[in-house]
């Protein structure tokens, strides 16, 4: 059997949208953390590696984890990167809970990730990455 064939990078906007929409509307944040993750992941995979986000920010990560003067793995600097997606995608030693702060301000971040590798693939933004750049310029200078 034959199935349709879709694009990763149709899909990767499509996650990105709908995290957008729901940033936007302030409900289902965890649902935009997640989907604006996955949207980073995917779009930085058509990138060469040193090219992506997740790869500049583990390896900013790194950085300032040795300003304590300890050598980090690169382990410990990508967890700690990783740290919000993972938290609400995986049941880690069966906690039931996650830890999160600001719900809004975790997905905003994603989604802000997510557009670093957008914008370097150069695509055409959605009417919903319109919206979000208008909702960041009103932004500028207060606080949500």
């Amino acid at each position: 059997m034959t199935g349709k064939r879709i694009l990763k990078l149709d899909i990767a906007r499509e996650y990105l949208d709908a995290s957008i929409e729901f940033f936007l509307e302030r409900k289902n944040l965890f649902c935009s953390i997640h989907l604006s993750a996955a949207a980073e992941e995917l779009f930085g995979a058509h990138l060469p590696e040193d090219q992506r986000i997740s790869t500049l920010a583990w390896k900013a990560e790194k950085g300032f984890m040795s300003e304590s003067g300890a050598i980090p793995k690169d382990s410990a600097a990508r967890k700690s990167v990783n740290e919000w997606k993972n938290e609400i995608k995986h049941m880690n030693f069966g906690e039931s809970f996650v830890s999160i702060d600001d719900p809004l301000f975790s997905a905003r971040h994603h989604i802000e990730q997510a557009l670093v590798n957008f914008y370097k693939l150069r695509l055409d933004k959605s009417s919903a990455i319109w919206r979000f750049e208008d909702h960041q310029n009103c932004q500028t200078g207060s606080t949500e």
